[in-house]
């Protein structure tokens, strides 16, 4: 990162990046993927309290990919995934 040393300007320039950017996913026969579930309100039998999300499941055309609406865990107490159950989707 370079900053302009002018004292004035509070600018500063990011050089490009040596790595590659994934523009548009490849997504030929994905139709029934489950990584294009709806979200819906998930309910805690634990703590009794309600968040909205998706349970967690791994896909098996994309077992790296993670999204940040998929729980594992109870947003309010930590329960398992286990302890989880999916409501209506949105």
């Amino acid at each position: 990162m370079e900053v302009q040393s002018n004292k004035t300007k509070k600018y500063s320039y990011l050089s490009a990046s040596k790595f590659p950017v994934l523009k548009k996913p490849e997504m030929a026969g994905c139709e029934n993927c489950i990584c294009n579930r709806k979200r819906g309100s998930i309910f805690c039998t634990s703590c009794k309290k309600t968040f909205v999300g998706r349970i967690a499941e791994r896909c098996q055309m994309h077992p790296e990919v993670a999204y940040l609406m998929d729980a594992r865990y109870c947003a309010f107490c930590g329960a398992a995934a286990k302890d989880l159950q999916m409501g209506d989707p949105m």
